[in-house]
Parts: structure tokens; sequence; C-alpha cells
């Protein structure tokens, strides 16, 4: 008897309860459109793109921090560079040298950031290892450049590569439309080692706007459509990227652990024993980690990890 009243008890359910389990169980579905790997390749390449920018972002903000006779002074070596903590809350653990090699209407020099693997800075990360910077002409006129060589720890992700930046219009040239800097971006020998052992690499020829805010807390970067990288997921597949709407970057929301842009779209082609692409949307300008991604007809709303996963 019992097994009989719960026959009667399935075929009384209201025609709304039984729609209600079945967009239950589409919507379970929906949200699963994504595998384990679909979802690393997305996480290993947006957080390996944004770790091997985040050394540049920091070079950038040293140069820019420095005094007219620091930069393009007499010559010198291990002079300390002091008060760029206040410009980029990633230098409150780090200590800045500069040792100059060229002349005042030739200016180079080598810049050392080095990180305190003891010191923890206010949104909660924790680096270690080194930036180093080779700049060459004058600063931010157009041909000029910096190279940077990374090989520092970020949460424990070790990350690696060799960025050059060139200086391709100057503030002075773009005044019309806010005064900005543009510079183009060259990425060699990229590498981020995760904890897990696991490494993304990547190679990318990008270029970059630096809109500068009335406090460098303000600023904001955005890396032009037309951008394109190549490079390694964790699993070992190989990907390409290209920026389809410029990616914002905020240096505002680094104090919420945002690591990825907040805005702009890129398409990720995969490929493996099953090609895969995936158009990735950043979203609104609000600061977050969240991406919608859709591939083919489908769109899953993801969250980007630091461990790449």
């Amino acid at each position: 008897m019992k097994a009989i009243k719960n026959v009667f008890s399935l075929k009384a359910l209201t025609g709304q309860t039984v729609v209600f389990i079945l967009m239950l169980a589409s919507c379970q579905k929906d949200n699963d459109i994504l595998t384990s790997i679909d979802t690393q390749n997305v996480n290993g390449e947006s957080v390996g793109s944004s770790y091997m920018t985040e050394s540049s972002d920091i070079s950038t903000n040293a140069i820019g921090g420095l005094s007219t006779t620091q930069y393009s002074g007499a010559r010198m070596d291990g002079d300390p560079v002091l008060g760029l903590d206040i410009r980029d809350g990633r230098f409150k653990c780090a200590t800045t040298t500069i040792s100059r090699a060229g002349t005042k209407d030739n200016p180079a020099g080598t810049i050392t950031i080095s990180f305190n693997p003891n010191c923890t800075d206010n949104p909660g990360i924790k680096r270690s290892g080194t930036i180093v910077i080779s700049y060459k002409g004058r600063r931010w006129v157009p041909g000029s450049y910096f190279v940077v060589k990374a090989d520092f720890y970020r949460n424990g992700a070790h990350i690696e590569g060799t960025d050059t930046v060139t200086t391709k219009l100057s503030a002075d040239t773009l005044v019309s439309r806010g005064g900005f800097l543009q510079f183009r971006s060259v990425l060699t020998g990229g590498q981020v080692t995760f904890a897990d052992g696991k490494t993304v690499t990547r190679e990318h020829d990008i270029t970059r706007e630096w809109f500068r805010g009335a406090v460098p807390t303000n600023d904001e970067w955005h890396t032009l459509a037309g951008g394109t990288a190549t490079g390694t997921c964790k699993n070992g597949n190989t990907y390409e990227m290209q920026i389809t709407k410029t990616l914002v970057h905020k240096l505002s929301c680094l104090g919420s652990k945002v690591v990825i842009p907040v805005s702009g779209t890129k398409v990720v082609t995969v490929t493996g024993t099953k090609n895969k692409q995936y158009s990735i949307d950043y979203g609104d300008g609000t600061c977050d980690n969240t991406v919608t991604v859709t591939v083919g007809s489908k769109v899953q709303t993801i969250t980007v990890n630091g461990d790449g996963n």
C-alpha cells in the first residue's frame, strides 16, 4: 500500500510543479556546459595574461615615479627610489633601486625591484623575487623603451618572462584624446608556474594605453582590440587569443583582489584532441573576477581563480 500511495502522490503534483522541476533540470544542465577542462582553459589563460602584464604595470609605475634627476641624472649605482608605494600599493613590500648608465640627453639605466617574501600588501598578496627593468631613451618619448625581466612569485605562482615595452605615442601627441600614453608590449618566454606545478606559457604582441587619473590609484590600462597572444594551457593544449573589444584594467580594483580586466572581450581558441573556441566577456566595468563565457550557442558565467583552475 505504501508503494501505491507514493504513485498517487506523484500523480497528484500540480502542473506548475512539474514545469518547475523540468526548468530546474534544464538550468542544472546549462550550468554544466563548461567541463572542468573548459574552466581550466579559461582560468589559466585569463590569469596567465593578468599575471604577465602585472610586471609591466609595476615597471611603468616605477619609471613614472622617478624624478627627472633619478631617471636621467649623473651615473650612479644602487640609488634608492622611495615613495613608490604612495603611487601603487604593490610597492609596499618592495625595495627599489636604480643604477644610471646614460647621460641627460640619452638616458639609460637599470631599475631593480626586490620583493620582501615576509611582507603582505594591503589586498593580502605576498610577493617575492625580482623585477629588473632596463630602460633607454628620454622618458615617454616615442621610440624610448624598457625591457622587463620578471622572475618573481605572487602568492605561490612563479611568474617569468621578458617584456619589451616601446613608447608609441606620447601624452602630448594624444592630448586631444585625454593625454594618455600608448605603448607596444612584446612578451617572449612568458610562463606562470602554479602551486600545483602546472604551467601556462604565453607570448603576446599588444598595444596598451595608460590613462593616468587625478591620483595614481585611479589609473587605468586599456589593452586595445587586435592584440594577440599564443601559448599553452595547464593541460598542455595550445591556445591562440585575440582581443575583440578593448580590455580595461582598473588599478582601483586591486584592493578588491581583482586580477583580470573589468570590461572588454576576447576570443580564445584552444587546440587539442577537440578544438574549442571561447568568447570571453569581462563585464561592464564592475570590480569582480567573473567572466561570461560563450561556447557555440551556450553561455555560462564563471569566477576566475588565481590558481589557474
